[in-house]
């Protein structure tokens, strides 16, 4: 398997462990939304997801696709993440040139219970 090890254990399967359990997160913080209307807030919930999914981002382009404890894992993350700065600059660009885009978006891209602000 690997030769890498994270607190002792194998890096691969402690990676697939702790991804469970942020999935389980996930899935606990969205039901919240359903079974706790008013109580939970939207906000809270996408704080959760998004903070969940950066470091199941982080996991699996670490481990997984072997950017993090490999020999030559700085260049193979130098050319992961050289599209990235052009998807920073594509969404920032959009973001400039039409700060409203989002409000004005099809009734079909917004969950059922949002009637927005």
């Amino acid at each position: 398997m690997s030769h890498n090890k994270i607190l002792g254990f194998d890096a691969y399967n402690l990676n697939f462990a702790v991804l469970l359990i942020l999935t389980a997160v996930e899935i606990i913080a969205v039901a919240l939304t359903f079974s706790m209307k008013g109580v939970v807030s939207m906000d809270f919930v996408v704080f959760v997801l998004i903070s969940v999914g950066v470091i199941k981002l982080l996991g699996i382009a670490g481990i997984f696709m072997h950017l993090w404890g490999e020999e030559d894992s700085k260049i193979m993350t130098m050319t992961a993440l050289f599209p990235a700065f052009f998807i920073i600059v594509m969404i920032l660009f959009i973001g400039i040139t039409h700060p409203g885009a989002t409000d004005t978006l099809p009734s079909w891209c917004r969950p059922g219970f949002y009637y927005g602000s």
